[in-house]
């Protein structure tokens, strides 16, 4: 029997990233990534299908990629609309 990955979404703003990054593509680019969280969620990668999960708008998406591929975030997809999910990681607390 061939090993079943589940679906992993992940939030963007709040979870990988400090604050929320919605309105401009430079605020995308500028944010600060919360390490621990990335490390995480690539080490998730390599059992589980990872999905970027976000409320970010289409125009923002190229810049969310670039931020991502900058950041050394590992995923398979990226979405902006809701989808079936297996778990949902989200809006990470600070201490």
């Amino acid at each position: 029997m061939a090993d079943i990955r589940r679906r992993i979404g992940v939030d963007l703003d709040g979870t990988l990233c400090e604050g929320q990054h919605w309105r401009r593509g430079k605020d995308c680019l500028g944010a600060k990534p919360i390490q621990e969280m990335i490390d995480k969620v690539n080490a998730l990668y390599k059992t589980d299908f990872i999905i970027i999960y976000t409320a970010r708008q289409n125009y923002l998406i190229s810049d969310t990629l670039d931020w991502l591929d900058a950041n050394n975030v590992h995923f398979h997809a990226i979405s902006n609309h809701k989808i079936p999910l297996d778990c949902l990681i989200d809006d990470v607390k600070e201490p």
